[in-house]
């Protein structure tokens, strides 16, 4: 990477730590936070029609970066820096807003939009969806791809290539996006406000059976 394409990743990367207008009006495609991250580069056409991940791959071609490159490791951060603020672009970073959450429902075609924030909540953590496509369809207007399990959508999350994997930890993630995030790798299965709970209840009664065996 040049030292003057390096200075312009960093002038990016510096004006996206700037906050997201409050009006809640998601950006044009010219100015969301992907589109300013792949405008870095010049030998580089980002394709707003085609998803972020095949995009980033194009790029990655582009600039002819082996999986070893430093270079390459930069640019990816970068990448996954403006996936997650693209999302909280669109669809908000307040997990406590039901104005969120109702957008969430309509993009999901949860019909009828629920009243609460407590149903949307449920709605939508029962809607199972990659996260990568989500934010690609509020930028292309496409529906999203829904699936019926969370099986469904591990299986078709690392069937890609590249893998749509979301960015499960990053510095810019709001509440709402905290509260979306699945684990692919390992997921569990049953609802995620209790599954911890489940989890702790199972340990406890194998720890009480082997107790129960130990003491015969």
């Amino acid at each position: 990477m040049s030292s003057s394409t390096e200075g312009r990743r960093r002038e990016s990367a510096n004006a996206r730590r700037t906050p997201t207008s409050s009006t809640g009006t998601p950006p044009p495609v010219d100015d969301a936070p992907l589109a300013a991250f792949f405008a870095q580069f010049e030998s580089f056409s980002f394709n707003a029609n085609q998803s972020s991940n095949k995009n980033f791959d194009r790029l990655v071609r582009v600039m002819k970066c082996s999986p070893q490159d430093p270079d390459r490791r930069v640019v990816r951060e970068g990448f996954k820096d403006a996936l997650v603020q693209e999302f909280n672009a669109r669809f908000g970073i307040d997990g406590n807003d039901i104005s969120n959450w109702q957008n969430l429902c309509r993009v999901l075609r949860i019909d009828p939009v629920p009243d609460s924030i407590e149903d949307c909540r449920q709605r939508v953590w029962d809607t199972h969806v990659n996260l990568v496509d989500l934010v690609d369809s509020a930028r292309t207007g496409k529906p999203v791809k829904l699936f019926a399990s969370l099986g469904e959508l591990t299986a078709y999350t690392l069937r890609g290539k590249p893998k749509k994997f979301f960015p499960k930890e990053n510095a810019y993630q709001g509440g709402l996006l905290k509260e979306l995030l699945r684990e692919i790798i390992n997921p569990y299965f049953g609802k995620r406000r209790n599954g911890s709970a489940k989890r702790k209840e199972r340990k406890r009664k194998q720890k009480a059976a082997r107790a129960a065996a130990g003491s015969d």
